[in-house]
């Protein structure tokens, strides 16, 4: 998952710049696109693809609140061998346009239950017994509680941004940006990591605070320059007018607060264990930090599943999906499509 304050940062810096957004023309690649009633509230839903035939991928998108519908060119690559579903979850998005700050239940729960309608929904809109479940960080988390609950509606999932527990996530950071700052012989951030310590850090803490902005000045080369570049693709996404843009930042600043409690408790080990009922895989990009590579080697090696795998992109961090589309586009094509496909011939 992206650490807390990067999201924060990242509102608070493309606020400057929201007002230069527009309306955009509608693309002529989408499926469908619609609000459709999901947990009680109207939430967004868009469909893309070359074939209704391809198997079919439904994204849990991360952040919180970083709804992917207007990141959907970064996927465009996939289209010809799956059909993309997208959904802006409740307080994110086009989703947190349309029900604004007296959006309901901020549970994991409820994030749960929505995420395994909305899969419900693709199956019934696309006419297939099951789909490829692509969980990105925070979306990971859900995942792994989704396949977990309803393991019927997946033909395999995939991790990518992998988280494990909180813990280990704050440790790895820790430990990465002591490592950095003593190789540039940055006295100033060495002395106030050591005063803080090792974590945990109570969110809002000074240590916490610390941690934080040393972590953003040491954010890998490949995620600092997506994040740099990912507003100007939003503020461009086909579909997506100025209050779009508005509601696509607003979001961070309302999920964030409401979600604090749920990101400090993540412990899937704990909550989840390691026995998966489904071929469990993990894209993973070498150099992620946000949610620590290696934490997530030490959970994928004791998960058990009916089919594992976990891929390495080099020189990839926390967005390889984004930064390396094709090579994380050619691990689904090898691992989890023939699953899907696979699946289909046998109903068929």
């Amino acid at each position: 998952m992206r650490s807390v304050l990067p999201i924060v940062a990242l509102v608070t810096m493309l606020f400057a710049s929201s007002a230069q957004a527009g309306q955009r023309q509608p693309d002529p690649d989408v499926l469908d696109e619609q609000f459709v009633k999901i947990g009680g509230i109207d939430q967004w839903i868009s469909i893309r693809g070359a074939n209704r035939s391809n198997p079919v991928i439904v994204v849990f998108h991360g952040g919180p609140a970083e709804a992917q519908t207007p990141l959907e060119s970064l996927y465009s690559g996939w289209e010809k061998d799956f059909t993309v579903v997208q959904w802006d979850q409740r307080g994110a998005g086009k989703t947190f346009g349309r029900n604004g700050k007296s959006t309901p239940d901020m549970t994991l729960d409820r994030f749960v239950q929505d995420g395994i309608e909305v899969v419900e929904y693709a199956r019934r809109r696309l006419d297939k017994d099951k789909v490829i479940l692509l969980g990105h960080s925070w979306g990971s988390y859900l995942g792994v509680y989704a396949i977990k609950k309803r393991p019927d509606l997946f033909c395999a999932f995939v991790g990518t941004g992998q988280v494990s527990s909180w813990s280990e996530i704050q440790a790895a950071q820790y430990a990465y940006i002591l490592k950095r700052a003593r190789a540039e012989a940055n006295n100033d951030a060495v002395k106030e990591l050591q005063q803080i310590g090792p974590p945990p850090y109570p969110f809002g803490s000074p240590g916490f605070f610390t941690e934080q902005k040393w972590f953003r000045r040491y954010t890998p080369d490949a995620d600092a320059k997506f994040l740099q570049k990912q507003f100007e693709i939003v503020r461009s996404a086909p579909n997506f007018s100025q209050q779009d843009v508005q509601d696509w930042l607003a979001g961070s600043q309302f999920s964030i607060p409401l979600l604090v409690p749920v990101l400090f408790a993540i412990d899937l080990p704990k909550t989840q264990g390691y026995d998966m009922p489904v071929p469990f895989f993990v894209i993973q990009g070498e150099n992620d930090y946000f949610a620590s590579t290696e934490a997530a080697k030490r959970y994928f090696k004791r998960i058990h599943a009916p089919r594992k795998k976990m891929v390495i992109i080099p020189g990839a961090g926390h967005f390889a999906y984004a930064t390396n589309s094709e090579e994380f586009e050619a691990a689904l094509v090898k691992y989890a499509r023939p699953l899907a496909a696979s699946h289909d011939r046998r109903r068929n």
